[in-house]
């Protein structure tokens, strides 16, 4: 229990120093959340509850590490993708491209605008990320972070 203990406290230490470094956070992805409290609970009830320290350390980095997954966004010199317990990340130089498009809201029930972006690779794969604000805000804060080398176009949500 002990390496693995080791292990989990360097995997956290690793993420939050990699999300230290985020500049422009994208939306939490709950989902991370919810299956990480699931998870401690079945797994604490199974081994017999939290009898000993080991056991406790062990669940909190756990759950800790689960709740870091669900953030990601963009910071200094990569991309940091939510949702992988070694935070992966994608240098700038791989993105060719990126489209912006607004997630149509219902005014009444939210206020908040929401805009999905897909970050494009040289090797074709894309990446979405859901970020808070306007279209014109995120492509400035983007534009701002890419510079001319990357082209941002928008896009109808569909």
């Amino acid at each position: 229990m002990l390496i693995l203990n080791g292990i989990l406290a360097f995997i956290a230490i690793r993420n939050v120093g990699v999300e230290s470094q985020l500049e422009i956070r994208s939306k939490y992805r709950w989902g991370q959340l919810v299956v990480a409290g699931l998870l401690v609970i079945w797994g604490a009830g199974t081994t017999g509850g939290l009898t000993n320290f080991g056991d406790l350390l062990f669940w909190s980095l756990f759950m800790l590490i689960n709740i870091m997954m669900g953030t990601g966004g963009v910071a200094t010199h990569k991309l940091v993708l939510p949702g992988a317990w070694f935070r992966r990340t994608i240098k700038f130089e791989e993105i060719t491209g990126i489209e912006i498009a607004a997630i149509p809201t219902i005014p009444s029930i939210e206020k908040k605008t929401r805009v999905i972006v897909k970050f494009i690779l040289n090797s074709h794969r894309e990446i979405s990320l859901v970020f808070n604000g306007t279209v014109t805000t995120v492509q400035a804060a983007l534009q701002a972070k890419f510079g001319q080398r990357v082209a941002i176009e928008i896009s109808k949500f569909e």
